[in-house]
């Protein structure tokens, strides 16, 4: 469908930025929204999309995602990743930095997004590091990266930084830039071993993954030092939550939070098809911090509905690698298990997607108003479909939904007002 002009016509549109939650057409002008009104008159030659019986959303942003582009591409690409995200409903992507070679640099975020110009099918910025090399010694220059707009955080991804002077530093020089601290809060075997040998690192003695909320009580302490921005990536665990809702009380500095769609579905005793508990970090909780988090979202201490997709080989998952990939059915299995039982509603589901992301990364999105971006996601809140990983855009299949009967779906996604998706399948 190639127009300067699409109609979207009949829809239920809800967008929590402008407070529509109603019937209503919407006319798009060259990729951006030009009315918004009850009964529009599309022109004779103005591509029209029905959306009767459907739900009109502002297009889903994902916060935390991973590309494996460049590098890693056997795994995934940004063309596929980019088309489950639009099959998925998402609109816009902000990446992790754990490529090969990381994105520690000007020189490699330019590289990272001219593929993105070449192959991208969706909106895609990235995370930056906040050390060199992933490798928690020495910053990267955040000062420098921080000049480019299309960086809209730092992340060491899975490698919490482990010298508390580093981190500090980082959120000092994050909060002078304006920039978005983003740490994974979590400690692997190969970090706490790394830990053991430096005593000026940080250490909690125990098991690998038992120290989250230790990690963000001292990474919201340094953001409160700064009075920065610290936004803690896939939240697991209920003291997690009760620490960053006293930081939210304290207002020292702006914490925001984000939980996964398996965090709040699954526990640790779920069982893949193979009969075993599929490996993610951080791992798969008890049933009370599910419970927790699904009261996190409800109660506002959660922000944002995050997948962390992690596409890996069925080679890589007999070898340990840990993750779950997300993009196609994470709008699905929440509208299935919290907006169709009452936990949440659809307006909230659109905050936690689209509208607080927006906010917190400084994305031109989040909203349907006029003049902003025809980054738009229709849903059929009663479609009825099974998740298939055979039939996933993207590279990997370790989905721990698979096999799922959902009821809601992604019908259509427009790209800056152009279809990408429609009628379930992909168009571009």
């Amino acid at each position: 469908m190639i127009s300067n002009e699409v109609l979207i016509k009949g829809g239920h549109v809800v967008d929590p930025a402008t407070g529509l939650d109603g019937r209503a057409d919407i006319l798009i002008k060259n990729g951006k929204v030009n009315m918004i009104s009850n009964d529009i008159k599309p022109n004779n030659n103005t591509p029209v999309i029905d959306a009767t019986s459907k739900y009109v959303i502002p297009g889903l942003i994902d916060c935390h995602v991973h590309l494996r582009e460049p590098g890693l591409e056997y795994k995934e690409t940004i063309e596929t990743g980019s088309r489950a995200a639009a099959k998925g409903g998402f609109t816009t992507l902000i990446c992790e930095p754990n490529t090969n070679p990381p994105i520690d640099s000007l020189e490699m975020v330019e590289s990272f997004m001219e593929r993105v110009r070449q192959k991208g099918v969706v909106i895609i910025f990235t995370k930056a590091c906040i050390t060199k090399g992933l490798l928690g010694e020495e910053l990267t220059d955040i000062d420098k990266l921080a000049t480019d707009k299309r960086v809209r955080a730092l992340s060491d991804d899975g490698n919490p930084v482990f010298y508390e002077p580093l981190i500090k530093k980082a959120c000092e020089l994050a909060a002078r830039n304006n920039l978005v601290i983003s740490p994974h809060c979590e400690d692997s075997q190969i970090s706490l071993d790394k830990a053991k040998v430096n005593s000026n690192a940080a250490h909690f003695p125990g098991k690998p993954f038992t120290h989250e909320t230790d990690f963000i009580i001292r990474e919201i302490k340094c953001a409160e030092q700064a009075k920065g921005w610290l936004h803690i990536s896939h939240v697991s665990l209920k003291s997690s939550l009760e620490v960053i809702q006293q930081a939210k009380e304290r207002r020292l500095a702006r914490v925001t939070c984000e939980a996964t769609p398996h965090h709040l579905l699954l526990d640790e005793n779920f069982k893949n098809a193979s009969g075993s508990v599929p490996k993610t970090n951080p791992p798969l909780r008890t049933i009370e911090d599910k419970e927790a988090l699904q009261r996190g979202l409800s109660n506002g201490i959660i922000d944002v509905i995050a997948t962390d997709h992690a596409p890996h080989t069925h080679d890589d998952l007999k070898k340990g690698a840990s993750g779950f990939v997300g993009l196609e059915n994470a709008l699905g299995v929440i509208l299935t298990k919290l907006v169709h039982p009452g936990i949440l509603s659809l307006k909230e589901v659109v905050q936690k997607m689209s509208t607080n992301p927006a906010r917190i990364f400084k994305v031109n999105g989040g909203s349907l108003a006029v003049g902003m971006p025809a980054d738009i996601t229709i849903i059929d809140m009663d479609k009825e479909w099974t998740v298939d990983v055979e039939e996933f855009e993207s590279k990997a299949r370790n989905c721990p939904f698979n096999g799922w009967k959902l009821i809601g779906q992604v019908v259509t996604t427009l790209v800056a007002g152009k279809v990408v998706f429609d009628n379930c399948q992909m168009v571009c």
